[in-house]
């Protein structure tokens, strides 16, 4: 089984983000860790999900048809680091850190990378609608709780946070808006685009 050429880039860059200095000035906001920290370990995983090897991919194939199971692993670890604790105790505790820096690339973004372009068309617009709310209550609660939900970032930047989530949920709606009422079509770039092997077996 041969894995395709580029595979190393993915590594390399997950490796870059887990050096301390890059690690811990990415930590010292919940804004950096939470928007530019596990967005980028989520793509070095998508990443190194097309570089995976077709004789893999129609391995695990019977464990994840139409791209269930992928799925409800991706959503079930958003949901987990999207919680304040978890990043509580990934700064905490050096175990949480390991398990992030695995769980958030794998689980995340190679299972959706796997996964997403099985899924028909409703599915995907269910999930998007669904991860589009999620960053509209998160962003509403972080801006009005009195108290701040993470030990080791302060109520300001919990705020910050806040209207950062609010600011993103309203262009990706206005984004969505401009493409349904106008056709208006972002171009993707070709590591995002769909995968093609994956959508010949749909």
């Amino acid at each position: 089984m041969k894995v395709r050429q580029g595979w190393y880039l993915p590594c390399l860059v997950w490796g870059v983000l887990a050096l301390p200095p890059l690690r811990h000035a990415l930590e010292l906001s919940m804004v950096t860790h939470m928007l530019v920290q596990l967005p980028a370990l989520a793509f070095v995983g998508w990443w190194l999900g097309q570089t995976l090897p077709e004789e893999f991919k129609r391995k695990i194939a019977p464990w994840n048809r139409w791209g269930i199971t992928g799925m409800v692993l991706v959503v079930v670890t958003v949901l987990y680091w999207m919680l304040p604790r978890a990043l509580d105790a990934a700064i905490s505790e050096p175990a949480f850190e390991i398990i992030k820096f695995i769980t958030v690339p794998l689980f995340i973004g190679t299972a959706l990378s796997l996964s997403w372009f099985q899924l028909s068309s409703i599915a995907q617009g269910v999930l998007k609608l669904e991860f589009w709310a999620m960053f509209m209550r998160l962003g509403w609660l972080y801006m009005v709780l009195p108290d701040r939900l993470c030990a080791n970032y302060l109520l300001g930047e919990q705020r910050i946070l806040g209207r950062a989530l609010l600011i993103l949920g309203s262009i990706w709606a206005a984004s969505w808006t401009l493409r349904i009422l106008f056709g208006v079509r972002w171009r993707k770039p070709r590591l995002l685009a769909s995968n093609p092997s994956l959508s010949e077996k749909k």
